[in-house]
């Protein structure tokens, strides 16, 4: 292990016990909160700590408002008493750099590996003088003295467990060595402060016989029997029966000096080096053997995509807990995936009975009778099976053992297992971009990313944080020591990741080979599905969308996107939401490409789009689009909306994908379509607030609607980009865009859309703050409206008139058009219209001196805004509350609401209104008691 530089300090830190930390200089007090952020830090040493767990270990749910500025706060003060080197600051996280001979946690650890290192080369004497010494280290409970619950919950088991692991690996060598009699005593003791841990209780009644007290170990028997039974309502576990019908026998293999037992199988492949993160699922596995004791097999099933890293996992966790498996560890590979047959059940169980030492002939030829054999010689071992690269669970059932714990792996979720058989599942997800990172790092060296970190980073996220190819990528990165990083992040960046990161000679490691044996592996349908996949812009896809792609209903889709997500081809975080990573995505395009309904099959999607942003917008808005759309086509399937909440879901789910599509329409050559959706869109991006979003779909509506001819699609995208362009600051080019559209409309004799461009110009003037140049173009925008009858869009315009005036210091002359409008709105229910209309009349009675009016009406519009989703006004909303509760004498209430609305700003990444809000809440200082 690399040293640390704080070794020239001299730390030395202490938490195997009571918590200790010394310097060069001495004892250190480390207390409260510092103590446990260094503790979080130390269970983790050498390893990135997210600042989520860091913050949930040091303050629980009592987090302050300003959190991360507390945790940075209390990382400088350990700095300070510590070492400035001690923590570094990486991304996402902090990390402790420790030694084993600073960290006596680290210390145990090692000590710990090294005598299973020894056990695996026979080595007993060896093995003994490290778990000695890894057991002297043990002060006390750790973390007693942390106040962190979240902490001792989860990190204090897996260290308790490791030396429990060690001691009775101790105590097996003494049995062993027929030194029953010297270790009852410490038997006893340990039997009394663990009464339910029935491994020691074994032990004990092993003990007892052989130093010839054989009346003695059937009463230790007795005594864990009534434990266990009173205490949790359970027979004692098969190890302990077993051993008591043995000792009741008299069985001479219990009697040391008869010929010793085959040899203990040490199958686990070697460690994997430089193995990073996987914290949680790490804690997971330990948290289930942990509960192994009196059980007859605890099965954990790992599933993930293709090189996510199930077997590095599997490995890695096995042999750390080597000591806890005295009777050997087994491993058998099942080639569920791959360019070989699977495995047969019954070839496996023949190769795990030959493990334990059954001679041929005894080997049945029968499956069942296999399996019940199988069952049979490792019911009573403390044994660990890893069966990886599971095909299903019909594959593994019969394999599973009598006792011990199994960890199988498998790209499928093995349900079955979990059904019938009690497996819990762990699922892997890629790194995190801190882990990847120093997975990358550790192999290709701290000089070479630290001169090119950007470039690293990229490679890292171009590498879609996936194991396998970030050791690929980093395997190609070393073996060109010469060529700067950039160039490799530019050969991933070329769409050539699965080319780049490619092996010759050996296909269990070449990433295009391990995805073609899963797609191999799919039915037809599933197959095709994911073939559509490449086609399908966005990152989060649903079975409509699927639906409407591979022309089939949207149940089968669902269903064959279902059973991707069951080999991992597909990852699903919620409900009809599934993802592809990048290079899972880059090779479903490599599919695509050779597909030759794709434009068709993107044109189904387009019109699905389109068609289900129709229905979504009847909820948000009363006024009809006045846009022709052809009908929908038999293989294009329409989502129906409920309400107006289930109506902002879907584009709150969608609207990444539908402005891809907008944004590529010259891609596919579909411009008519994708202008359409745009306008389909506006209401949902206006009720959000998503200016920008507005501008950059705008622009691209308005070429394409200006590449179809069509005179009436063209103004209308120019009315709507503009209002993304008053929002966005670029207020000039609003009312451009709005004289553009109102030309177009005049020239068309469209009289509706000439209000809308009107509208929308008085709109732009207003935000100027040239009030009196609005009132003629709204006023006009009034006369249009009502001479179609249009009194939805008239009660918009009158509402903008009133805000005007109100601009103007007119408030008795904004009253009337501002209330005329909020009744109108009422009756259309249409609750981003009844908000502005009450923003407009709290500002009109605010301008007229009533205060606690305006306060009370901005508080029924901020109801609203947290009711219906309209983000947009969240903000300003509070503003004015604040201002109108200032005005009336309520400080207090003012500094709240505005803290929520900076809070809010903060959120939203709207940096000028924030500052615009710290100034008010600096300029109104809240008065202090006494």
């Amino acid at each position: 292990m690399v040293q640390s530089k704080a070794t020239a300090r001299g730390l030395r830190l202490r938490v195997l016990g009571p918590f200790e930390v010394e310097t060069a200089a001495g004892p250190v007090e480390v207390g409260g909160r510092q103590r446990a952020l260094l503790a979080s830090l130390a269970f983790s040493a050498n390893q990135v700590v997210p600042l989520w767990k860091l913050i949930g270990h040091v303050w629980d749910d009592d987090s302050p408002l300003d959190v991360r500025n507390g945790l940075q706060t209390l990382v400088s003060r350990l700095r300070r008493s510590l070492g400035a080197d001690v923590i570094e600051t990486t991304e996402g996280g902090y990390l402790l750099r420790a030694a084993t001979t600073e960290l006596d946690l680290l210390a145990l650890r090692e000590l710990v590996e090294s005598a299973a290192v020894a056990a695996r080369e026979g080595d007993t004497g060896r093995e003994y003088a490290s778990l000695a010494s890894a057991v002297r280290l043990w002060r006390g409970d750790p973390l007693e003295d942390v106040a962190s619950p979240g902490l001792r919950a989860e990190a204090g088991p897996q260290v308790a467990e490791l030396w429990f692991a060690a001691r009775e690996r101790m105590l097996d060598v003494d049995l062993e060595r027929g030194h029953g009699q010297e270790v009852i005593a410490d038997l006893r003791d340990l039997t009394a402060r663990h009464p339910l841990r029935e491994s020691l209780w074994a032990r004990l009644m092993l003990a007892l016989h052989q130093a010839g007290r054989r009346a003695e170990a059937l009463d230790a028997y007795r005594q864990v029997t009534d434990l266990v039974r009173e205490q949790l309502g359970l027979d004692v576990g098969r190890a302990v029966a077993d051993l008591h019908q043995a000792i009741l026998l008299d069985d001479e293999t219990l009697v040391v000096g008869q010929p010793a037992p085959a040899q203990v199988p040490r199958q686990l492949p070697g460690d994997v080096r430089g193995f990073v993160g996987r914290l949680d699922e790490m804690a997971g596995l330990d948290r289930l053997v942990s509960k192994a004791d009196g059980q007859p097999v605890v099965i954990s099933a790992v599933d993930g995509a293709a090189g996510i890293g199930k077997t590095s996992l599997a490995v890695h966790w096995a042999h750390q807990v080597v000591p806890r498996f005295a009777d050997g560890q087994l491993y058998l590979n099942l080639r569920g995936y791959g360019p070989s047959v699977p495995v047969d059940p019954a070839n496996a169980l023949d190769m795990l009975l030959r493990s334990l030492g059954v001679s041929p002939e005894r080997v049945p030829a029968d499956v069942e009778e296999r399996a019940a054999l199988w069952r049979t010689e490792s019911a009573a071992r403390r044994m660990l099976v890893v069966l990886d690269n599971a095909r299903d669970s019909a594959q593994v059932r019969p394999l599973l053992p009598g006792g011990g714990s199994v960890v199988v792996t498998s790209r499928r979720k093995l349900r079955g297992l979990s059904a019938r058989d009690g497996a819990r599942h762990i699922t892997l997800g890629l790194l995190s971009p801190a882990e990847g990172l120093e997975l990358f790092t550790d192999q290709v060296g701290r000089d070479r990313v630290a001169a090119e970190p950007h470039a690293a980073a990229a490679i890292v996220e171009l590498c879609a944080r996936l194991p396998l190819a970030l050791r690929l990528a980093a395997d190609h990165a070393a073996r060109h020591p010469e060529w700067p990083l950039s160039s490799l992040r530019d050969e991933l960046a070329d769409q050539r990741g699965l080319e780049v990161l490619s092996v010759d000679d050996d296909r269990d490691s070449d990433l295009r080979s391990l995805f073609d044996w899963s797609y191999d592996a799919l039915d037809a349908q599933a197959a095709a599905v994911f073939d559509v996949l490449g086609l399908f812009p966005g990152d989060s896809v649903g079975r409509h969308a699927v639906a409407a792609l591979a022309a089939i209903p949207p149940s089968a889709a669902g269903a064959a996107l279902g059973r991707l997500a069951e080999v991992s081809m597909l990852q699903q975080r919620l409900p009809d939401r599934f993802e592809l990573h990048d290079l899972l995505r880059q090779y479903a395009r490599d599919k695509a490409s050779a597909l030759p309904g794709a434009p068709a099959a993107v044109e189904r999607l387009m019109a699905h789009y389109v068609h289900t942003a129709e229905r979504a917008r009847e909820h948000l808005s009363g006024v009809p689009h006045r846009m022709p759309i052809a009908a929908a086509g038999p293989d294009v399937p329409v989502v129906d909306f409920a309400d107006h909440h289930s109506a902002v879901a879907w584009f709150d789910r969608e609207i990444d994908t539908i402005t891809r599509l907008v944004l590529g329409a010259d891609e596919h050559g579909l411009h008519a379509p994708a202008a359409v959706l745009f306008q389909l869109c506006w209401h949902y991006l206006n009720l959000r607030g998503y200016w920008l979003r507005i501008v950059d779909m705008g622009e691209a509506a308005v070429l394409s609607a200006t590449a179809t001819g069509d005179r009436l699609l063209q103004g209308k995208c120019l009315n709507g980009a503009s209002t993304g362009y008053g929002r966005a600051a670029d207020r000039d080019k609003q009312i451009t865009y709005c004289r553009a559209a109102l030309e177009i409309f005049r020239e068309l004799g469209d009289l509706a859309e000439q209000g809308t461009a009107l509208l929308n110009l008085g709109s732009a003037l207003n935000w100027l703050r040239r009030f009196a140049e609005a009132v003629e173009p709204l006023r006009e925008a009034v006369r249009l409206y009502e001479s179609v009858g249009d009194d939805l869009s008239t009660a918009m315009a009158l509402n903008n008139l009133a805000d005007t005036f109100v601009g103007l210091g007119r408030h008795e002359e904004a009253s009337g058009p501002a209330q005329r409008a909020l009744d109108t709105f009422r009756e259309g229910k249409e609750p981003s219209r009844i908000v502005a209309g009450l923003e407009t009349i709290a500002a009109v009675q605010a301008g007229s001196g009533d205060h606690r009016g305006a306060a009370a009406t901005y508080r029924e519009a901020v109801d609203l805004v947290e009711e219906f989703h309209v983000t947009r006004l969240a903000v300003p909303l509070r503003v004015g509350l604040g201002h109108a509760l200032l005005a009336g004498g309520d400080v207090d209430q003012a500094h709240r609401v505005w803290r929520e609305a900076y809070d809010r700003s903060l959120r939203d990444g709207d940096e000028t209104v924030a500052a615009e809000i710290r100034a008010l809440l600096s300029a109104h200082v809240r008065p202090t008691a006494g």
